[in-house]
């Protein structure tokens, strides 16, 4: 068996000091990050300014020196006997003659008895170091008729280091209190940028308290905070929307329920006390089956609109959708037409349909065939197949005996549409406005017509559930899609679905 695998020391120290920073607030974090940094940035800005302070000292200092030097230089170039005077306000001069007798020197004995190492030296700038003080000295060697002589201008380096030590001091100190500035200006800053969020958090609160009035506060700043307080209030909303549905489906769902399962433990107690009359019991048997087809029913719709409105939220959250071809989808519906007319059958009723091709673009003639990319749609064959038993279903549920229905699937410019007409008497017009609500039917259709059809003897078919229009439009509107119906004047109702192709 094999161990955990050894973590390097190096990682250790750095979750060592993590550790502790995320147990503090942001506020505090964003403080100690910001003046974390602007110390690094404080300090090399000192750096900095040290370095350019102690250029520019040693750059004076060697002005000065030249200064120094340069009169004796020039009065040696012109004159083998000059008379040398001593310089005035303190300055360190020396000259050493050609042959090595200070000529004039006002240089402390220390630094005297080096200059004889500074005769043999290139003309020019440099330190020396004598009984522990360090000088900065210029030499230069002008040369007469007398021979080479030595000229050296010296200054103590340790005015300039005074000079360097005091500015650095200064610096740090106003650095420091900068520092300090920033870190009172940081914390304060931090506070004012998320107050907004500590009202969204005390508004969150609230959520458990009244979610169906929270919303988190946007602010008047077109900022970071703002978008998100609008990104989740929009999730909130779809999260409502979602929990109201939900309740409204299960709201409604019982309710549906609760008739049929009465009714059903009506038949069953009357099946019971009708033991011993077999053509009752049979009576009874049959309209119980009539019953239990229509629970079965609305337990399929359910489960049916269920799943459409969990693909939706899947498609919300980035789910790539289905797109399937004009061809395949007329292939569907040519299926679901034959499924439709095994249950037409029983009442004698006719279900045509036609398909109409899309326009070649580009090609020899009319057709797919013709050359044109063939659209497509956000649809695949299970929902055109709701989309047709549904509409179809309850278009043969309404119809007499020897009615008709027309199914028509065409492309029409940039769109799908399927057109599902039938020559029954139609619905108010007061229904159509909720005519893809849930649970909504007409009055006629809430009917479960528990008799036997005269006309045919065939069994009739179970009560609606009200929700095959709800699913036609949810399937429709999880396409991009729209659907709608109307009565024909001719007589009959005529249901749409608008699918939108995908370019």
């Amino acid at each position: 068996m094999t161990g955990p695998l050894p973590t390097s020391g190096s990682d250790t120290p750095r979750r060592g000091l993590i550790r502790p920073l995320r147990m503090l607030s942001l506020r505090s974090r964003i403080t100690i990050g910001s003046t974390a940094i602007a110390a690094v940035v404080i300090v090399l800005l000192v750096l900095v300014m040290r370095f350019q302070v102690v250029s520019v000292v040693a750059s004076a200092t060697r002005t000065l020196l030249d200064a120094d030097a340069d009169p004796y230089v020039a009065t040696l170039e012109v004159d083998s006997d000059p008379d040398l005077s001593p310089p005035g306000n303190a300055q360190l001069v020396a000259v050493v003659s050609p042959s090595g007798d200070i000529a004039l020197s006002t240089m402390p004995p220390r630094v005297e008895r080096a200059l004889g190492s500074l005769t043999s030296t290139k003309a020019g700038t440099s330190l020396i170091r004598v009984s522990g003080s360090e000088y900065r000295v210029v030499v230069e060697h002008p040369v007469n008729q007398a021979g080479r002589w030595t000229v050296v201008a010296a200054r103590n380096s340790q005015a300039e280091a005074i000079v360097v030590d005091d500015l650095t001091s200064t610096l740090s100190l106003t650095g420091l209190a900068i520092l300090v500035a920033f870190g009172i200006a940081s914390w304060a800053l931090a506070t004012a940028a998320l107050r907004p969020v500590n009202r969204m958090r005390r508004e969150a609160e609230r959520l458990s308290v009244a979610p169906e009035r929270a919303e988190l506060p946007v602010g008047p700043a077109q900022d970071e905070l703002a978008s998100l307080a609008t990104t989740l209030n929009a999730f909130l909303a779809r999260t409502r929307q979602a929990t109201e549905r939900e309740r409204q489906m299960v709201s409604d769902a019982s309710h549906e329920l609760r008739t049929p399962l009465a009714i059903l433990t009506t038949q069953l107690d009357l099946a019971s006390l009708d033991g011993d009359d077999a053509a009752a019991l049979a009576a009874h048997i049959e309209r119980a089956k009539l019953s239990v087809a229509r629970l079965s029913r609305l337990a399929n719709d359910l489960l049916a609109l269920s799943r459409i409105e969990e693909s939706e939220r899947r498609d919300q959250d980035g789910q790539q959708q289905t797109l399937t071809g004009w061809s395949d989808l007329g292939d569907e519906v040519m299926s679901a037409v034959d499924r439709v007319r095994l249950i037409a059958s029983a009442k004698d009723i006719t279900v045509d349909f036609d398909l109409e091709s899309p326009v070649a673009v580009g090609g020899s003639g009319p057709g797919i065939g013709g050359g044109t990319v063939e659209p497509r749609y956000r649809l695949d064959t299970g929902g055109m197949a709701q989309l047709v038993t549904n509409i179809a279903g309850n278009a043969v549920s309404a119809l007499p005996r020897g009615g008709g229905i027309f199914v028509s699937w065409r492309s029409t410019g940039d769109e799908g549409v399927l057109q599902i007409t039938d020559d029954g008497p139609g619905v108010p017009e007061s229904f159509i406005p909720v005519a893809f609500d849930r649970f909504t039917r007409p009055d006629e259709a809430r009917k479960s017509r528990p008799n036997p059809d005269p006309a045919t003897g065939g069994i009739p078919l179970p009560g609606g559930s009200g929700l095959g229009l709800a699913i036609v439009r949810a399937v429709a509107e999880r396409a991009g899609g729209t659907a709608s119906l109307r009565n024909v004047r001719s007589g009959g109702l005529e249901v749409t679905v608008r699918i939108p192709a995908v370019s």
